[in-house]
């Protein structure tokens, strides 16, 4: 085997491993769709992005704390609420929800694809 083939080999597992990272990243975690989210009522919408992506454009009702804020600033929200966490594409928002489990925190769903997944919804 030559050392392009080899070199390709190894990128080829590296991406799956980084997505079975991912994958596994999520298992117990509850999913929600953009869809189903406009059918869901008597939630708390909160958007992890960084200040410069929710200036940018947002869902709108979302509280914004940014992930490297949700351990000091999300204590205001009721534990016993369904919280709606999101982000660019779903993939800090699942850290986000950890940090929340974390916090004692327990009806959480992540936004499947995040805000990018919302928008193409809405357009």
């Amino acid at each position: 085997m030559d050392t392009a083939s080899k070199v390709l080999i190894g990128v080829a597992i590296a991406y799956a491993i980084i997505k079975l990272i991912g994958f596994l990243s999520r298992l117990g975690i509850k999913q929600i769709t953009p869809k189903e989210l406009e059918l869901k009522k008597g939630f708390v919408l909160l958007d992890v992005r960084t200040n410069k992506e929710f200036d940018q454009g947002r869902i709108p009702g979302a509280v914004h704390v940014p992930l490297t804020e949700v351990g000091t600033r999300v204590k205001k929200l009721k534990k016993d609420k369904e919280v709606v966490v999101y982000c660019q594409s779903g993939t800090r928002s699942i850290w986000a929800i950890k940090r929340l489990i974390g916090m004692g925190y327990k009806n959480l769903y992540n936004l499947k694809g995040g805000y990018n997944a919302w928008k193409r919804l809405h357009r």
